[in-house]
């Protein structure tokens, strides 16, 4: 909760310039009354995009994380025990 508190002036200030493109559009959608929606969609190192090589560019390639390596250790360790 204490980043979310943090956070909430930034929030409301992305909510306010959304609202503000839906009001040059005309567009009515759900995230009109849902202001923490958008606490999270940025990144403080980041784009937002998903698809941004320069940001995701690992996740892109396919490059397992760290987690994923070790996981992977571990099953190669799992079936060398059972061979």
């Amino acid at each position: 909760m204490k980043r979310a508190a943090e956070e909430k002036l930034r929030t409301l200030e992305v909510w306010k310039r959304h609202l503000a493109r839906h009001a040059r559009t005309g567009l009515r959608c759900a995230c009109e009354r849902q202001p923490g929606r958008f606490r999270k969609g940025e990144r403080v190192g980041g784009c937002g995009r998903p698809r941004c090589w320069l940001c995701h560019g690992d996740k892109l390639a396919g490059i397992p994380s760290v987690a994923q390596r070790r996981a992977l250790a571990a099953a190669r360790d799992g079936f060398r025990e059972l061979a």
